[in-house]
């Protein structure tokens, strides 16, 4: 079927568009991360982008229209780099594997993505909804730690993981790893790295399999 002139023009108008709109989140991106939420005007972002003011509404009609879509934009690529990092540790066959996994991927997204990172942590702190309420968009903890939990859980009956109770381990990880966003934030020139090898160790022995007979106290039993 032949695709009209008219047909044509419109997708291509799509695209530019598009392309627009993703241009300006990515100035929004850039001027949370250098200036802070409160600063990060609609002006600065058409200052950044070489336009007017009235170019940056036409696509975000306000300030927090522009915010939500770089809520959405940074979200989406922490699954996009977490997700595959995650799968090919095959917490399923191996969760052993999983928690070094988890940290080394969450601090490699903290290293390569730190101006989405910088946004989004000041614009957790800074933005609040009609209800006075951060963005719904943040409420992905409760099933972060649930799928941590699932696969301490699961390593726990396949012999792989000690005694402890996997809610807590799954929190206080989840803990940690946030703490490490929230220092990096304080202190870009901290070594993610060195850092994150050291949590790996830390809860690689927290879980680890129970001692045998005579080789010292026994974890906690799950209660």
């Amino acid at each position: 079927m032949r695709t009209s002139s008219r047909d044509a023009k419109t997708a291509s108008s799509t695209f530019t568009q598009r392309k627009r709109r993703d241009q300006l989140v990515g100035y929004m991106i850039e001027a949370v991360a250098d200036l802070g939420f409160a600063r990060a005007s609609i002006g600065e972002v058409a200052r950044r982008a070489g336009v007017s003011k009235g170019v940056v509404t036409y696509h975000f009609a306000a300030k927090d229209d522009l915010i939500r879509a770089v809520i959405a934009d940074v979200i989406a690529s922490m699954e996009e780099y977490l997700t595959p990092r995650l799968l090919a540790a095959d917490p399923a066959r191996f969760p052993e594997r999983f928690i070094a996994a988890y940290i080394s991927a969450w601090a490699g997204f903290y290293q390569s993505h730190t101006a989405q990172v910088l946004a989004l942590a000041r614009i957790f702190i800074g933005f609040r909804d009609e209800s006075g309420s951060p963005s719904p968009a943040f409420e992905v903890r409760a099933g972060e730690v649930a799928a941590i939990e699932a696969v301490l859980r699961a390593g726990q009956d396949m012999g792989r993981f000690g005694s402890f109770d996997p809610h807590v381990m799954a929190s206080v990880l989840k803990i940690a790893v946030d703490d490490l966003l929230t220092q990096f934030v304080s202190d870009p020139g901290l070594d993610i790295e060195a850092y994150a090898a050291q949590l790996i160790t830390l809860f690689e022995r927290a879980t680890g399999p129970d001692p045998g007979p005579g080789k010292g106290a026994s974890h906690a039993k799950e209660t």
